[in-house]
């Protein structure tokens, strides 16, 4: 008779990332060092202190929950579940992974199993999860569950070292003569007399492109961008943004945002930028990026490598990025699955 796989015999543990020991916590951020030194060996290694202040920090936006899989004192397997408060309230978003050793033996599926089941008591019908071109075999899996696609995203790649100052300095000298437009930059917190604009002004991202994504509009808030702000410190990360201002309205009507970890300062991500469809074809985009750029060396002397998001339909973001020379560098996908038709799969 053959003996039983192990990994069938694995501890499966839930809990509160906010609320959990110190212990588990470590031996998470060891699993997410092991995932990113796999997916991402040329990336400085992550922060484990800045992970469990990110965890430890309550996150008023959405409901956490993580389920583990245990092999004596180390996380096999792990899937971290978001449940959003305020809106998209009938989705969960779902973070799963696998090290190495213990892959092609159902633990994915008993993770995914036991979200499925959370997600169905809590009133969710939607399941949202991503696959990364590096780790090839998570599209696989969710295309045998009957996952479908919803965006892809290139991720791109800056080599700060490589980036042309000409180009900069031609994009900015555009912005400094014009009539209509200033842009200046923020580093860390908004300021205060402008944060209601400001969060107006990040509902303009409700116009990016969002492939077969639910299209459901979300609302910022001054509360939420403070909310924000404060976890984001919590984790020892900072924050460059570029405004552009219409002059003669004196609106904020664009921005752009870069990102990066006090204890990973080499690597800098851009996440949003928008310029309000009433502005846009003025060149708004080039010149807040540039802006950013020309200012990141001032606020982060040790950058080296800028990555950002682009979907295939993003065409005017993408022609920005190309002229400043990113270059490909992974393949991100979104997913989405019934709650009641992966239930069913994962028990047939």
């Amino acid at each position: 008779m053959s003996s039983p796989d192990p990994a069938a015999t694995l501890r499966l543990e839930q809990f509160d990332p906010a609320a959990a020991p110190d212990a588990t916590l470590r031996a998470a951020a060891r699993f997410h060092e092991t995932m990113r030194a796999e997916r991402m060996p040329e990336d400085p290694p992550l922060d484990e202190a800045a992970l469990i202040a990110g965890w430890r920090h309550p996150d008023a936006a959405a409901e956490r929950c993580t389920f583990v899989l245990w092999d004596g004192d180390t996380v096999a397997a792990s899937a971290s579940l978001s449940l959003p408060r305020d809106h998209h309230t009938h989705t969960v978003s779902v973070n799963l992974g696998v090290i190495a050793p213990y892959r092609r033996r159902g633990l994915g599926k008993r993770l995914m199993r036991a979200a499925a089941e959370y997600a169905a008591h809590s009133g969710r019908r939607t399941v949202l999860t991503t696959a990364d071109s590096r780790l090839p075999a998570g599209e696989v899996v969710l295309r045998r569950l009957g996952a479908r696609l919803m965006m892809e995203q290139q991720f791109l790649q800056l080599d700060l070292a490589a980036l042309q100052p000409q180009q900069l300095t031609n994009w900015l000298a555009e912005a400094e003569v014009s009539a209509e437009y200033r842009v200046w930059q923020n580093l860390g917190a908004y300021p205060a007399e402008r944060l209601a604009e400001i969060a107006r002004l990040h509902s303009v991202m409700n116009t990016a492109p969002s492939g077969e994504r639910d299209p459901e509009d979300i609302q910022t808030t001054p509360e939420q961008l403070r909310t924000e702000e404060t976890a984001m410190f919590a984790r020892a990360a900072q924050r460059l943004t570029s405004f552009a201002e219409h002059r003669p309205s004196g609106r904020l009507v664009a921005f752009s945002e870069l990102f990066w970890d006090a204890g990973r300062p080499t690597l800098a991500f851009q996440h949003a930028t928008a310029v309000h469809p009433e502005h846009r074809r003025h060149s708004l985009g080039r010149w807040i990026k540039a802006a950013n750029l020309r200012a990141l060396p001032s606020a982060n002397p040790q950058a080296r490598f800028v990555r950002a998001g682009n979907t295939p339909d993003n065409l005017g973001m993408l022609s920005i990025n190309h002229a400043l020379g990113f270059q490909p560098y992974t393949t991100h996908t979104d997913w989405q699955l019934e709650v009641d038709a992966l239930r069913a799969s994962l028990l047939g």
